[in-house]
């Protein structure tokens, strides 16, 4: 019986900005930067973002051509956030899916578990409100632990109070989904948005089988 669903967000609730989007080619562009090359530098720095390390200002302070981590200098911060949010698509129908299913199992915990900074997670939940959806947030910020690390799973796991084998974890990357069914967590590939609406349901009420993982 599945009681816990971990919940990613980048590809089930929004968009993967960094992937899917022009906001990395934007920024590169503002600041007279090789696009490839900062796409690469800012996927390789991801982590120290989404782990909480540093703010992602300061990040991108560095990625675009600061000196050091003070977050001062050439970055326009507005801008930076008004780019990002403007990448931002977010996908409805999965938001409703979750709530109607919050509301048909009231037992069932809600965990969100994505890699994401926590100054855009937050943002995002100003216009959409999607923390207050989840009864558990185990975001990378949160945790201090990124996907697909075991330390991640075993960190959710503890918070939610719950065990491997009545956990779902629905994502969109496979390497995360193959990292926690190592661990024996059920999984849900999310390969297009739609499928969260057209599976989860059933999953979780025991009507078909999860997602096998290769």
């Amino acid at each position: 019986m599945i009681r816990t669903l971990f919940v990613d967000a980048g590809g089930v609730l929004f968009n993967n900005i960094n992937e899917e989007t022009e906001f990395l080619a934007r920024v590169a562009d503002r600041h007279a930067v090789d696009r490839a090359d900062l796409a690469w530098r800012a996927m390789a720095a991801a982590r120290v973002y989404e782990s909480g390390r540093k703010h992602v200002h300061q990040v991108f302070h560095r990625l675009v051509g600061g000196h050091s981590w003070s977050g001062r200098g050439i970055l326009d911060t507005w801008w930076l956030d008004h780019t990002y949010m403007d990448c931002v698509r977010a996908y409805h129908d999965n938001a409703r899916v979750l709530r109607e299913l919050r509301e048909e199992l009231p037992d069932l915990t809600l965990a969100l578990t994505n890699n994401e900074a926590e100054h855009w997670d937050r943002l995002k939940d100003e216009v959409y409100g999607h923390l207050s959806m989840f009864d558990v947030l185990c975001s990378s910020w949160r945790v201090h632990r990124v996907k697909p690390a075991r330390a991640f799973f075993e960190e959710a796991l503890s918070r939610c109070r719950t065990t491997a084998d009545e956990t779902l974890l629905v994502d969109d990357r496979l390497p995360v989904l193959r990292a926690g069914a190592a661990l024996g967590l059920r999984t849900l590939h999310i390969s297009t948005p739609d499928v969260l609406a057209d599976r989860l349901r059933s999953l979780v009420h025991g009507h078909a089988e999860p997602t096998g993982v290769l």
